[in-house]
């Protein structure tokens, strides 16, 4: 073999290795990691692994608080037993009698894997009439349960309610007492709800207070405030606890 033509071949085999290099490259950064990315199915309102149910809204309550005001309390249902959300947005739309959104109140929280929880909208200034409101779920940021956990609540023995007390007043009914994290996780968001009723069941009212910091075996005092309401019986009031680490 000639010099010339060995060097030919060393010249092509060079250029071979270099565009295939290239092409490699090209596909690692540009192509790889679109086709080996989680699939995710879209449903209205949130984008959640393949497989995740939707959330559920539930029915929202509307409570009258002072004239041209308005308190909202919706539920929210997670059917995921492997998911939950760290970061929940949502809106409680007001909607005129076809449907129509007059108003949308925005509003964020969090749900853990097979929760039912409650979502508030306190004392909410409303100048134009509407026919009902109704919870719309705007963005879910999924985790799996693995990474966020179980749900820490005062049934699970999470928390201990202590020194519970309700009071009235011409102005407005207030309950208080102490939350005690009992267990070995500190959270940074707690919220205190107290849901209000006639002493038959029937909500008719609701506000919450929000606790930050809840470091474990500590004791924390809070108050809920609420405006004076004649059919509200202080001593038949619910309160619900949800913490996020």
């Amino acid at each position: 073999m000639s010099i010339r033509r060995a060097k030919q071949l060393i010249y092509g085999t060079l250029f071979l290795l270099i565009a295939l290099a290239v092409c490699g490259g090209a596909y690692l950064l540009f192509i790889h990691p679109f086709a080996s990315a989680p699939v995710a199915v879209c449903t209205p309102g949130t984008c959640a692994p393949t497989g995740t149910a939707p959330l559920i809204a539930g029915p929202v309550l509307t409570f009258v608080t002072s004239p041209g005001h308005y308190t909202f309390l919706a539920q929210a249902t997670n059917q995921n037993a492997g998911y939950g959300a760290q970061v929940l947005d949502y809106e409680i739309d007001l909607d005129d009698a076809s449907g129509t959104v007059l108003r949308s109140i925005p509003g964020e929280s969090f749900i853990y894997p097979s929760q039912s929880k409650y979502l508030a909208a306190l004392n909410q200034t409303v100048a134009q009439p509407f026919d009902h409101a109704a919870l719309v779920f705007t963005g879910v940021s999924w985790l799996s349960s693995s990474t966020i956990g179980a749900i820490p609540a005062v049934a699970a023995g999470q928390f201990a309610l202590q020194n519970i007390q309700a009071s009235t007043s011409p102005v407005g009914i207030s309950v208080g007492g102490q939350l005690i994290n009992t267990g070995v996780a500190s959270y940074g968001q707690v919220v205190v709800m107290v849901i209000f009723d006639d002493g038959a069941g029937n909500p008719i009212g609701v506000s919450q207070t929000e606790l930050e910091g809840v470091a474990a075996g500590t004791t924390n005092d809070f108050s809920v405030l609420y405006p004076a309401e004649p059919n509200i019986n202080p001593g038949h009031d619910q309160i619900l606890v949800y913490a996020l680490r």
